[in-house]
This record gives C-alpha cells, structure tokens and sequence, in this order.
C-alpha cells in the first residue's frame, strides 16, 4: 500500500488490525504516526497509546499491551519502532526478542488494537521466519524515498504555511545539500525560517550559511576529479580531507560506492530503465539516480569500471601496505593501480 491509500483509508475511518511502515524516510514515517495518533481521542490518548523502541523496551511488554482491551475508548494504538530482529542486523540488537509470541499475535490480534510495527530500514531479511508470515499477514506500507515531485510539494506546503517562501536558485543549493532528501530538508527549515524572519524569503545566501555540506558531497566533487584524471586537484583534496581528520578507509569506500553508482545506473539504463525504476532497483534516493544519470554522459562504461577496479585495489592496499594512505592515493592517481601495469 502506498501512503497516499493509508490516509485515504484513515481519513474514511478505515482500519487494518497490523501495519507494518518500512523505509527510511523519517519525516514520512513520523507524519503516519502522527496521523494513526490523532485517531485516538486527546482525552484517551494518555491510556490507550504505547509506544516501545525495540532497542531498549521487550517486544513481550508491546503485545501484552497490545492484548489489554483499550480503556474506556473504542480502540488503542500500539507503536512497535526499531524491530531489528526483522533485518539481518540482528546481531546489533541490545535485547533478545521473543519473535514467537509476535507470530502467536499475528495469527489472533486484538480486534480493537491497532498495532504499527514501525521499520526504518531499506530492506527486511525475509529468510526469517517472522518476516514471513508479517509480509504475508499485515498491511505493508512502503515509506521510501519521495519522488522529486512529492518533495517539492510538500516541503512548498510547509513554507508557505508558515509564511515564507524560497527562490528558485536557493531550493536548488538545499536540495544539493540535503541529497534532496525530504527529511533532512525539514529539518534545516526551522533554522532557516529563524534566520529570514525579516523578509520571509529564504535565498541562496542564507542556505550558504545555514546548510553544511556533507562528506559525501565533498568526496563527490573528489570523485568527479578522480573521473576527470585532474591529478594534482585530486591529490590537494584528498589531502585536505585527511588534514580534517577524515578516515582514508571511509573516504575511498565513499569513492567506491559513487563510482559503482555510476556503473549500475549506465548498466539498467542500457536495460531500458527509467529514472524511478532505477532507483527502486538500487533502493537509492531518486535524487541520486538523477545525479547518476546527468553524470553518466561525460563517463564511458570502460572509465569507470577501470577508475572502480583502481579504487578496490587502493582498498587493499590501503589495509595490507605500510606506505602512507596520501601516498598510496597519490599512486591510484598516477595509475600504479591501473590493470595495464
């Protein structure tokens, strides 16, 4: 089911017994929880609303409540967030659930319970058992990544309700700075609504100032050197990431992942792929398939499979070498690592 059908049913006043939420857009999850929550009476809400974080509250605890009838209401609500022990990350888990006792549920819920199961993951194991039979038995909701479209629309609605607008150019440097993600869009919007509280105009100076690059896009503009054989550049700015106490191992697995990127949207889109099919396949933010794509046209398929092989060597050379991570970087780019020596 897509989010937009969830509140089309909610608003009808029409309830499934077991949600499960996935994805890892938190902004879109949140506004589900907020909107399951406003179905519960204010006045009830305090007796027939839990919530339990999986990483520290036993799943145990969260059926039994969810097993109690609702106190002096209609329904009750039940928020199971983090179950871990639907991913293949189990092993991080700080509690050992009992899973059984959640399939015990499945099979017999309470009728007047509503239980949401809330997965802030990409993707669920589903070898195990457990998620089986919840794939099969509840109602899945997908929160993923918003499409380009959905995001503009609805990061507009919350500016212009609170009586700001944005220009052009500068909801183009946020989206840059975000990766166009709409949850890390929303949370720099009260910061900059603080600093345009005298014109109401948000600009692109003010994203400057208030919006700080990540890692990721400092190493892209390091991967688009390394593409572009701009040796002495790439060397400067590579050396300048480990004089700010960046790891040489993150950075280059950063590299790798960007560069694979590219391999992987140039592959599916010689497949026939669109754009949003792309980024359901990889289960990466849209935003970035539309980079990948723009990218793709200055790349040939044999640069870049050639640049990824250098970059898996640079790996192992970095964890196996005694030489310095500069100077081996500084070899990657003089093309000691290349297949042809």
């Amino acid at each position: 089911m897509k989010i937009s059908e969830l509140f089309t049913k909610i608003e009808k006043n029409t309830f499934d017994n077991i949600y499960l939420i996935l994805g890892k857009e938190e902004y879109i999850q949140e506004k589900v929880i907020k909107t399951f929550v406003k179905c519960i009476p204010e006045e009830e809400r305090a007796m027939n609303i839990g919530q339990y974080d999986m990483e520290v509250n036993l799943l145990t605890d969260a059926l039994n409540d969810a097993l109690s009838a609702p106190f002096f209401g209609e329904k009750k609500l039940i928020i199971i967030k983090r179950p871990l022990f639907l991913t293949a990350d189990n092993k991080k888990a700080k509690l050992e659930q009992n899973t059984d006792e959640l399939l015990k549920y499945i099979k017999n819920p309470e009728p007047r319970t509503i239980l949401l199961l809330v997965a802030p993951y990409e993707k669920l194991d589903e070898r195990k058992k457990i998620t089986k039979q919840l794939l099969k038995s509840v109602t899945l909701v997908e929160s993923g990544y918003s499409s380009e479209q959905d995001t503009l629309k609805e990061v507009s609605k919350i500016i212009s309700k609170n009586g700001y607008t944005i220009e052009a150019k500068a909801y183009e440097l946020l989206k840059i700075r975000t990766e166009g993600k709409l949850s890390l869009i929303m949370n720099e919007l009260p910061k900059l609504f603080l600093l345009a509280y005298k014109t109401k105009i948000i600009n692109e100076e003010m994203i400057n100032r208030m919006v700080a690059r990540t890692l990721e896009q400092n190493i892209f503009d390091l991967g688009e050197l390394v593409l572009n054989d701009k040796v002495e550049l790439a060397i400067e700015m590579y050396a300048d990431l480990i004089e700010q106490h960046e790891e040489p191992l993150k950075i280059n697995a950063i590299l790798i992942g960007q560069v694979r990127l590219l391999l992987q949207v140039q592959i599916l889109q010689q497949h026939g792929y669109a754009q949003g099919n792309i980024a359901s396949a990889l289960k990466v933010h849209p935003y970035r398939i539309k980079l990948a794509l723009q990218n793709n046209r200055k790349y040939s398929k044999k640069i870049l499979s050639e640049k990824y092989a250098g970059l898996v060597r640079l790996e192992e050379q970095m964890k196996s070498s005694q030489k310095g991570a500069e100077q081996l970087f500084q070899l990657f780019m003089l093309g000691y690592f290349s297949e042809k020596r």
